[in-house]
């Protein structure tokens, strides 16, 4: 497939040299040995929200694969109307799209979401940046390029991705998990946020499981029977509830949640913010202990909000969790996004409680000053084994290559550095750098099992 752009290249279809990889940073800045064996690494890749192949394939070429919502938000900061953003999000000619962020894409483009996106364009389409003259090589390149293969080649081939987790962003006909269309590739995570929701309708829960809900003990049945059908298969369970209140998640008895869940949603009047939170939080203590009965982690949103002019930053806080860790002391968590902008306390938790990990999902893409120096502080507070470097926390393969570039160059330079400074050695850092890239995901998701029984089919 790289052989077809090579020759829109020579086509003049688009004006492109390949003298140097794509990189982040200068390679000269990386210790060359230790840059070779995390080019050579096989990436575990914890966290994403990919559509389906044959959703991509179906998508007209258009610029939403390299504005993924990161960095169209750093466009929204910058003073593009919000308006404009949405409208971008929806159907829309692609000269229709490049109108609406010309003039902001300048003022992003070198934030770390604008520069995985132009990592992706370089890299797959042979287009150094969004300019006028771009847009049209880039929508030729893409029709050439994107066809049937394309996840394995940009993933497994192009970004050195062993396996993506993926994590429904909403529920497809009230399941909460999906069978692969490719297990070796793509597996997939439990997203119980959606039964956490504020505006929360059974009815899809219902059907799926094909029980009638009269009362909390069904709703019981009902995420029973989704843990039941995906257990065996899903690599974790993920909550970002985070997005719309706190993670301080009260030990509700089932006694005090079952008669507010029947005010609320049976019966459908009018609850009070903390009467919904018990709840929910009774759902999300129940699924917490359905998921340790399997022995699959619990990933945690924490840390900074997607998007933009809504956030409150007491909801997604870190030390919010610690009662959690406490009471489910054979639960595994996984705390997503380094908690930044409060990354120390992530920092402190993984360090106290044995039960905690790290993951850098979306954290290059945050602010990558800040995750240099978090890897940093990673190695020198934490052992090795609590660590993982990489989610994408993307839509599109394309887009997940650029921020897998800027992991692999951000944790070798950071590494690098420690090995100028005397704390490693460099069999030290490329121990580092294959645990936390790979073989500390392989272990703590059980990637082979789960592999093996996402080829079974339906479940």
């Amino acid at each position: 497939m790289m052989a077809e752009v090579r020759d829109l290249v020579a086509d003049g279809v688009v004006e492109f040299s390949r003298k140097e990889k794509a990189a982040w940073v200068s390679p000269q800045a990386i210790d060359p040995g230790l840059l070779e064996e995390i080019e050579a690494v096989k990436i575990v890749d914890t966290h994403e929200h990919l559509e389906t192949e044959a959703q991509r394939l179906a998508r007209k070429p258009d610029l939403k694969p390299f504005l993924y919502i990161y960095t169209l938000s750093e466009l929204v900061s910058a003073g593009m109307p919000m308006k404009d953003a949405e409208e971008f999000n929806g159907e829309v000619p692609v000269d229709r799209q490049w109108k609406m962020v010309r003039d902001w894409w300048r003022f992003a483009r070198n934030t770390p979401a604008g520069i995985a996106s132009r990592l992706a364009l370089r890299e797959f389409y042979g287009v150094d940046d969004l300019r006028d003259s771009t847009i049209g090589p880039l929508v030729k390149a893409m029709q050439k390029a994107v066809r049937p293969g394309f996840y394995r080649f940009a993933l497994r081939e192009t970004a050195g991705i062993e396996c993506s987790m993926i994590n429904l962003t909403e529920p497809v006909q009230g399941e909460l998990c999906m069978v692969s269309a490719d297990p070796d590739l793509l597996l997939y995570d439990i997203s119980v946020a959606p039964l956490l929701a504020d505006d929360l309708k059974l009815e899809p829960y219902e059907k799926a499981a094909g029980i009638s809900c009269s009362g909390l003990s069904d709703w019981k049945r009902i995420i029973d029977r989704q843990f039941e059908r995906w257990g065996s298969r899903a690599t974790a369970i993920k909550n970002q509830c985070a997005y719309w209140r706190t993670l301080k998640f009260e030990n509700v008895k089932e006694e005090e949640a079952a008669p507010l869940f029947e005010k609320w949603l049976l019966r459908k009047e009018e609850v009070t913010p903390a009467e919904r939170r018990a709840v929910q939080d009774w759902t999300f203590h129940h699924c917490i202990r359905r998921a340790t009965d399997l022995d699959l982690p619990v990933k945690i949103h924490t840390g900074y909000h997607a998007w933009n002019n809504y956030s409150d930053p007491s909801w997604f806080q870190p030390k919010d969790l610690a009662r959690l860790f406490r009471r489910y002391p054979r639960t595994r968590f996984d705390l997503f996004h380094i908690g930044y902008p409060e990354h120390r306390d992530v920092v402190a938790l993984a360090k106290h409680y044995a039960n905690v990990w790290v993951d850098l999902c979306w954290a290059w893409l945050l602010d990558t000053a800040a995750t240099l120096k978090f890897v940093r502080q990673c190695v020198g507070a934490i052992p090795l084994n609590k660590v993982f470097g990489f989610g994408g926390d993307t839509g599109f393969p394309d887009y997940a290559f650029g921020h897998a570039r800027m992991a692999r160059d951000g944790i070798g330079l950071a590494l690098t550095q420690l090995m100028h400074e005397g704390r490693l050695t460099r069999d030290d850092a490329r121990q580092i750098a294959r645990a936390w890239l790979r073989d500390n995901a392989m272990e703590m998701f059980r990637i082979e099992e789960r592999r093996k029984a996402a080829r079974m089919g339906e479940p």
